[in-house]
């Protein structure tokens, strides 16, 4: 009996030890799991609180590129970083330019065309007085060419002679600016009005080209919106180079003009402006792209938009056709109130249509970048976790608009890492539900 009790007592021993061993052996895996496989291949989150890739036989394949943007810092020192990301969210590769980046895009090699400023003395200009960069970095960050001028801002397009185009502040004169409608009065410069000169340059650094704005610009049709200020006229914050416009198909460009609530296409032969987007249509709009089909991609930040029952304040994107004038496609927050301003960005924003036909959202204020179907279905979600440092109460990961480049868009000058597996998809989709975030 003794013997018997013996064993029955090693038994249950042995069962308690192999019992808690099994657990000690699982719970090692569960953090071997998480820190060796999960979390390397996943930095990245989305609003669901899931992986950003939610549909991936829906998701446009390629990686984006962003630049977390910190306006502020200390003794004027702000070295910029620039991303490339995978779908996860996970940094392929990283530019260290000199300052602070506020907007990048790639050149089919590899390059990277950048926009930099830095705290300036020049003041009593709009956009806050920074100096303004254009520079072009190699892979490694090297610096292979520059151009600066104090007066550069927001945007610049890459045109096919190699040279590029972007807007410059110039005052307009006091026989034009007297006659300029709209906006709060008194809060122009020194009784001065501001507006853009579109101004292509070579490789030199030599201006060869320009389009001064207050020479086309109309004051009874192109009147500053409500509550805006009256520092400038145009207030150039996106523009895109056209080989063949919508319109009548010669060269142009295609400009988002803020401060008047309009998008519109000029000719570039003799400068003028062939189509404005309907009045009241748009409101503090970004970043116009002309698509395949010839409409007119816009994301629409609504931040002084007139509130009425069916127009809150809100962003949304739409897809205009400039033939008949008429919104073919949006997409918003949702139908309710509520849901509309959950995407309000009151500045900054873009909106990419990819190869597939989905649309890629910047939702810039709240670094929230996503990718939407036709049908308005949201298949990619992330939220940018590359915080700058914080200019207020709370962290910053702002970021003014975003590209993302399909497979073989880019001559990659190195290797990068490949798009996952639709087995490692359907692997890292399960331990979402796991660890989630």
């Amino acid at each position: 009996k003794t013997r018997l009790l013996s064993v029955k007592v090693l038994n249950k021993k042995s069962i308690l030890l192999f019992i808690t061993f099994l657990i000690a052996l699982l719970l090692f895996g569960y953090i071997l799991v998480y820190f060796r496989i999960y979390k390397p291949l996943n930095n990245g989150y989305s609003s669901f609180g899931s992986i950003p890739i939610l549909n991936a036989s829906k998701v446009s394949p390629g990686y984006t590129l962003i630049a977390p943007y910190n306006r502020f810092n200390q003794e004027g020192k702000n070295p910029g970083k620039i991303y490339l990301l995978d779908l996860w969210g996970n940094i392929v590769h990283e530019w260290r330019p000199t300052h602070q980046a506020l907007y990048s895009k790639l050149k089919p090699g590899g390059n990277l065309i950048v926009l930099l400023e830095e705290p300036s003395q020049v003041q009593g200009i709009p956009g806050g007085g920074n100096l303004w960069r254009i520079q072009e970095l190699d892979w490694d960050s090297n610096v292979l060419w520059e151009y600066k001028n104090n007066l550069l801002h927001h945007d610049v397009a890459l045109l096919e002679n190699g040279n590029i185009i972007a807007p410059v502040w110039q005052k307009v004169p006091q026989e034009i600016s007297q006659n300029i409608q709209g906006g709060t009065p008194g809060t122009e410069i020194n009784g001065v009005i501001y507006s853009d000169v579109l101004t292509e340059i070579d490789k030199d650094g030599k201006t060869v080209w320009e389009w001064k704005s207050y020479e086309h610009l109309d004051p009874q049709i192109d009147i500053i919106g409500p509550l805006m200020v009256r520092n400038s006229w145009s207030f150039i914050n996106g523009i895109e180079y056209l080989k063949e416009n919508p319109i009548d198909g010669k060269e142009g460009y295609l400009l988002s003009m803020r401060q008047i609530n309009t998008v519109m296409v000029v000719r570039k032969s003799d400068g003028e402006i062939i189509w404005r987007s309907p009045k009241d249509m748009l409101n503090t709009q970004h970043d116009p792209t002309l698509l395949d089909s010839g409409n007119i991609l816009v994301y629409d930040n609504g931040l002084f938009r007139i509130p009425a029952p069916q127009s809150i304040y809100a962003s949304r994107v739409v897809e205009i056709n400039p033939k008949t004038n008429q919104i073919v496609w949006q997409f918003d927050g949702g139908e309710s109130a509520i849901d509309k301003t959950k995407m309000f960005s009151a500045i900054v924003g873009g909106a990419q249509r990819l190869p597939n036909g989905n649309t890629l959202i910047t939702d810039g204020v709240r670094g929230h970048i996503f990718e939407v179907t036709p049908d308005k279905e949201v298949v990619w979600d992330l939220i940018n976790p590359y915080e700058t440092a914080m200019t207020g109460k709370f962290p910053n990961n702002f970021v003014f608009k975003t590209r993302r480049y399909g497979p073989g868009e880019i001559n990659w000058p190195k290797k990068i890492n490949p798009p996952l597996s639709n087995f490692q998809y359907s692997l890292y989709q399960g331990l979402s539900k796991i660890y989630p975030k």
